[in-house]
């Protein structure tokens, strides 16, 4: 094994160099005022001793808990969407039904996906990956197999996946909720066919499995931002995004939500969005709070311990304390 490779599976590979401490907030001054809201980090998750982003410009960096740059290494040409760990190996997928992935007995690697649709997001069910993308397609394998994609018969793109303790699910930006129990076979409710009585058209940018929720976010025709709760997926309810912002001010949250975290210690859950907000959902449906984090994007959540680290636009890392 190399010196470069050794140092990368100390990390689980997220080293190629190292920099100096930059403090809390990493954001290079790059341009992307071109297309602000694609430019950047796309995706972010618990990595260690810390956290792995990636995004545009093929990047994927390591972070501190304290939000301090690392180490950094790239793939031109690439765009990731997801990033997932799974046991010691480490995969990023994106654009073009691109997949790598990271062990630390030989570094970065390309597999072959089944599919040329953009991937959006990853999962882990049942010991198999879960991968969710265009076109209706879900891209399966387990490491010791190569990957199959199927197709699923649903209107839209499927936008992001995510796995409880029971069952797996998906959800398109056609407003569409698929769930699995096995992660082979799925079922397909059309939420808008179901529910535009009671809550209007939506799309849906995002859905996280708990162990004892699901959460789906999205945003209807006119663009307000929803959020759903389900226990088993069957009964949709949804939750009031109301807030109470920092000097105390009331108003209703605008941004589009772009990931879900959850907090089982505080029984809380987190929306992620645009335009740098983020609002704070606990158990009290009449308490959310607003916090700008920034002025970019926020694309994706991940905690590690008592932090949560936000990544976004224009390659913004942040962490914040969430004891």
């Amino acid at each position: 094994m190399s010196v470069l490779t050794a140092q990368m599976a100390v990390l689980f590979g997220c080293m190629l160099f190292i920099t100096p401490d930059s403090g809390q907030l990493y954001a290079p001054q790059e341009d992307h005022a071109a297309n602000p809201s694609y430019e950047g980090y796309h995706t972010v998750i618990g990595c260690r001793e810390g956290f792995l982003a990636a995004g545009t410009g093929g990047r994927i960096d390591h972070f501190s808990v304290s939000g301090k740059l690392t180490g950094s290494e790239e793939f031109t040409g690439e765009v990731f969407n997801g990033l997932l760990l799974h046991d010691r190996d480490i995969l990023a997928a994106g654009e073009h039904g691109s997949i790598l992935v990271f062990t630390d007995q030989g570094g970065w690697r390309k597999m072959e996906s089944g599919t040329r649709e953009h991937i959006h997001s990853l999962t882990r069910f049942k010991d198999r990956i879960i991968a969710g993308a265009d076109g209706g397609q879900l891209v399966l394998g387990d490491m010791n197999q190569a990957f199959k994609m199927i197709n699923l018969p649903v209107k839209g793109n499927i936008v992001s996946v995510s796995a409880g303790a029971a069952a797996c699910f998906g959800v398109t930006d056609e407003g569409e909720i698929i769930r699995s129990g096995d992660g082979i076979h799925w079922d397909i409710l059309d939420f808008n066919r179901m529910y535009s009585a009671y809550y209007g058209t939506c799309r849906f940018t995002r859905v996280l499995a708990t162990d004892t929720r699901v959460a789906v976010a999205g945003v209807r025709q006119d663009g307000s931002p929803v959020l759903f709760f389900s226990h088993l997926g069957g009964v949709w309810t949804e939750r009031p995004l109301s807030f109470t912002d920092e000097r105390g001010h009331t108003g209703f949250l605008t941004g589009t939500p772009n990931d879900i975290f959850y907090d089982a210690k505080s029984d809380q859950f987190f929306l992620a969005c645009s335009r740098g907000e983020m609002l704070l959902l606990p158990s009290c449906t009449q308490c959310n709070e607003l916090m700008v984090v920034s002025p970019y994007d926020l694309k994706g959540m991940a905690g590690s311990e008592n932090t949560l680290a936000i990544a976004g636009g224009n390659f913004l890392i942040k962490t914040i304390d969430i004891r």
